[in-house]
Order: C-alpha cells, then sequence, then structure tokens
C-alpha cells in the first residue's frame, strides 16, 4: 500500500517555490482592502524613535507620546499634500486652458511638415511618390488624432483623480488613525502577531524581514531623496527658465527618472535639441546646464545615499519594468522592479532559493 500524499515528500525547492507562490497570492489579494492598516504599520515604525524620544525626554505615557508623534506627523503630511494637491491642480487647469493653443500650433508645425515633405516628394521617382504621398497623410492624420486623444485622455485623468479624491481622504483618515492606534500599543501589537504564527516560521520570517529592510529600506528611502532632490532641481532650474508649467513639467520629468533605465535626459535633451532648432538658444542651453547639473549631483549623491546595496542589473530591471507594465498598466512599471528587488534580497539573504 502506497504512503498517503504528504507536502514534506516533495523536494524543498519546490515547497519553497509553491510556499512563495501562494504567499504571493494571498498579498496579491489581501493588500488592497488592508492597504491602510499595513500602511499605518509602516508609518508606526517610522515614528518609533520620536514616540522613545517623548517618553523618555517629556515623561509622557506611550499613548500621549504616540499622539504627539502621530499628530505632528499629521500634520506634515497634511500640509504637504494641500500644497501639491493645490499647485497640481493650479498646473492642470492651465494645461486644460493652453490645449487649444497647443493644438493650433500642432496644426502650423503639420502643416510645415507637409510642405517640406511635398518638397521631398518632388525628387522622389515618379511610381513611389503617391505611395510615399499616402503615407504622410496617414501620418499626419495619427499625429492630429493622436493630440486630439492625449486631450481627451488628459480631461478624463483628471476627472478620475477628483471623483478619487474623496475616497484618498478616507484612506489618509484611516492609515493617521490606525498609525496612532498601533503606535499606542505597538510592543503588545507585535507581540500578538508573532504569538499567531508557528514557532518554526519565526526564525525565516525574521531573515526575511531584515533581508527586505536591509535591501529594500535603505534602497526606498535613497531613491525618495534623489527623487526630492530631482524635483527640486528640475522646479528650481525651470523656474528660473521661465518655462510654462514648471512644476507639472518637473514632477513628470522626476517620475520618469525613478524608472529603471530611464533618467532626465530623456526629456532634457530632446527638449533642449527642438529649443536649439527653434532659436531658443537660452532655453536650450539653460536645459543642457541642468540636465548636466543633475546628473553630477546623482553621480555623487547616489553611491552615498545607496552606499553598498546592489541593485537589480540593468536587462532584469528592464525586463521586470516591462512585464510590469504589460500586466499591470503603468504601476507595474515601479512595482514589478521593486518585487524583483526583494526577490534578489530574498535569494542573496539565503530565504528563497529560486537560481544558481
Amino acid at each position: 500500500m502506497s504512503r498517503p500524499y504528504s507536502p514534506e515528500r516533495l523536494p524543498s525547492g519546490l515547497r519553497r517555490a509553491l510556499l512563495l507562490v501562494l504567499a504571493g497570492a494571498a498579498v496579491w489579494f489581501l493588500t488592497p482592502p488592508l492597504l491602510p492598516i499595513l500602511a499605518a504599520f509602516a508609518l508606526s515604525a517610522a515614528i518609533e524613535r520620536p514616540v522613545r524620544f517623548f517618553i523618555r525626554r517629556l515623561g509622557l505615557s506611550r499613548p500621549a507620546a504616540a499622539a504627539l508623534a502621530a499628530g505632528l506627523l499629521s500634520l506634515g503630511l497634511c500640509a504637504g499634500l494641500f500644497l501639491l494637491l493645490w499647485r497640481g491642480a493650479l498646473e492642470c487647469l492651465a494645461l486644460l486652458e493652453r490645449l487649444p493653443l497647443l493644438l493650433s500650433h500642432l496644426t502650423g508645425w503639420s502643416g510645415g511638415l507637409r510642405s517640406f515633405w511635398e518638397r521631398l516628394l518632388v525628387g522622389a521617382p515618379v511610381p513611389f511618390q503617391e505611395p510615399l504621398r499616402q503615407g504622410m497623410e496617414a501620418a499626419l492624420k495619427g499625429l492630429t488624432d493622436l493630440a486630439g486623444t492625449a486631450c481627451a485622455q488628459l480631461a478624463a485623468l483628471l476627472a478620475r483623480w477628483a471623483g478619487a479624491l474623496p475616497q484618498g481622504i478616507l484612506f489618509l483618515f484611516t492609515a493617521l488613525l490606525a498609525t496612532f492606534l498601533i503606535s499606542a500599543r505597538r510592543p503588545a501589537t507585535m507581540q500578538f502577531l508573532r504569538r499567531q504564527l508557528p514557532a518554526r516560521w519565526v526564525p525565516a520570517l525574521e531573515r526575511t524581514r531584515t533581508a527586505l529592510v536591509e535591501a529594500l529600506g535603505g534602497w526606498m528611502r535613497a531613491q525618495g531623496l534623489l527623487l526630492l532632490l530631482t524635483f527640486g532641481g528640475l522646479s528650481l532650474g525651470l523656474l528660473l527658465l521661465r518655462v510654462d508649467l514648471a512644476l507639472l513639467s518637473a514632477a513628470l520629468i522626476a517620475l520618469l527618472d525613478l524608472l529603471p533605465v530611464f533618467g532626465t535626459g530623456t526629456v532634457l535633451l530632446p527638449w533642449a535639441a527642438v529649443s536649439l532648432l527653434r532659436g531658443e538658444f537660452v532655453r536650450s542651453g539653460g536645459l543642457l546646464v541642468l540636465y548636466l547639473s543633475l546628473t553630477a549631483l546623482r553621480s555623487l549623491l547616489e553611491p552615498r545615499l545607496v552606499g553598498q546595496q546592489a541593485g537589480l542589473p540593468p536587462l532584469a530591471a528592464l525586463t521586470a519594468m516591462y512585464a510590469g507594465f504589460t500586466l499591470f498598466g503603468a504601476a507595474g512599471m515601479i512595482l514589478a522592479p521593486l518585487a524583483a528587488l526583494a526577490l534578489k534580497a530574498l535569494h542573496d539573504a539565503g530565504v528563497v532559493r529560486l537560481w544558481r
């Protein structure tokens, strides 16, 4: 008689892979409804040092110290978000107001391009002139349709953001309130969560937590600081160059710089080239100086901020970014490389073995 099936009979590598898949599925389904609570756990860990400082120096009880630290955190976050949303709304409305003017410029550019292309067609062999003309018409029509679609998508995106504002406020309120509640009883809460786990899981989970905190925590702090510095430098430079919608442009370029493989040069260098062709020599030179300054600043600060923490190889980062975008959209372009970096950190720490 054959022995009954037992998961212990599976090879250890396959068992770990199955557990990893099950854990990933659980995270995928449970994260959206629990996201404010998970954010609260992270925020409570972030304010733990101030809470201990208030307890030690001011003689406050833990609930009072947690209330003070959470209150200061709430004031800072709310003030920053208010200023960001206020300025962002102003620049988005200004962009919507200027869309007709931008479309008229696009029409003028397409007319100039049509004239230039028709002059080139005169020198082409007669059998190729009509196919080339049809291709030009199709390209210009596609460009015009793309501009109209982009305008409609932008308006729809702003409308969705405005509609999601109440949900965002509820999320922020829930996360901040849960931050205080968790921080006020953090030692007891963490002990309760540990008691719910099987004893044999605790060492592996501790290694996992240590590996993820060391690999992702420092990397995310460094990237966040670099993102703020990039946004600040871009905002200052674009404001000095008197660029319209400077803060909105700086935010979009800084977010693009956050993506693997891409950088500020993806936008600034073509922008400088177009400005040079249009005779805007001051703006072209200013954009080039801005790009060189940001590149030098990042090259100087990134090794010190990131330290010895190894990131993903460029090919792995590009593959994860493309796969994330294909499967999950724009958010996947950022989340998939982070997930790949987490897997690499777990592999390097010996928690999982997925490759040699």
